[in-house]
């Protein structure tokens, strides 16, 4: 599988079956791993790489988010309360606070009583925009496809 289908498919399309089925927590949870995956695209790195979790995820916010992302980075803020804390403690941090739309009427990444409100159905939405910059840049030659052990769950019924 070529890194532009890999994207577009688990990244892209899995992202957005779980936020059309309203799995909201897994989605911000692959989302913000799947930060760390497109930073991992577009470095000069083999993608298994060691230790670069955090340039990763800090590379991908900086070529490929809007600016509002960038300032939330600062001192890889964004890492630690959004990533870090989704890997490993299924939970953010206590300076984020997590929504879908509908149960919001404040806007995507305003602070509110000292937290970063994330709007899950406009973080997926920046998240598929970078998707499709990094998409765009392996189909036009300007990053290199890297080698990939993929890993498929079997679906085959016995």
């Amino acid at each position: 599988m070529r890194n532009e289908e890999f994207i577009r498919i688990r990244l892209v399309e899995e992202s957005q079956k779980l936020l059309d089925g309203q799995f909201y927590f897994p989605t911000f949870s692959l989302v913000s791993q799947g930060i760390e995956t497109l930073g991992a695209f577009i470095d000069k790195k083999p993608l298994a790489a060691k230790a670069q979790s955090k340039k990763r995820f800090h590379l991908a916010i900086q070529q490929l988010f809007a600016i509002e992302y960038k300032q939330l980075n600062d001192d890889h803020w964004l890492y630690k309360q959004l990533r870090c804390n989704l890997s490993h403690m299924c939970s953010t941090g206590a300076f984020i606070t997590l929504c879908a739309r509908k149960q919001n009427k404040e806007q995507h990444l305003d602070l509110i009583e000292g937290k970063r409100l994330f709007i899950i159905e406009d973080f997926v939405e920046d998240f598929h925009k970078a998707c499709f910059q990094v998409i765009n840049l392996l189909e036009k030659g300007e990053l290199r496809q890297k080698a990939m052990a993929l890993n498929e769950i079997d679906t085959h019924k016995p």
